[in-house]
């Protein structure tokens, strides 16, 4: 009981983190991107709805130039950082399920098989 309270306390807060670091690069996207002349809303949109990692990196090749030095630079630090150990977090969640499910499929059906073999010697085959 002790180790499935633990995975599914893992998984909730992997999840909120996951959450939590969507939303500051969502916000850090959205500012950066109205403070450049651009679209703040779709790059927010894409953030929520797509992959982080892969809208930043499309936000970072496509960006328009600024004339505003390091505004804004925490939030961005902080959304990667949130992303990244996110990522990790859900990577080793995903290997807790794998290797769990392997140890309870080996617990739950650890078949006696002389059992199963000596089961048809009883059985009277005339009719």
């Amino acid at each position: 009981m002790g180790i499935m309270m633990f995975s599914m306390i893992f998984m909730i807060f992997a999840g909120l983190l996951s959450l939590a670091a969507r939303a500051v690069m969502a916000i850090w996207i959205y500012r950066d991107a109205e403070n450049r002349g651009m679209s703040g809303i779709m790059w927010c949109l894409l953030t929520i709805f797509t992959s982080v990692i892969i809208v930043f990196i499309i936000y970072m090749l496509v960006k328009k130039p600024s004339f505003e030095p390091g505004n804004g630079k925490g939030l961005m630090i902080t959304g990667i950082v949130l992303t990244a150990v996110s990522f990790i977090l859900t990577i080793v969640m995903f290997f807790m399920m794998i290797f769990g499910m392997v140890s309870m499929d080996s617990y739950y059906y650890d078949y006696d098989y002389d059992m199963h073999d000596n089961m048809m010697e009883d059985y009277n085959y005339d009719f």
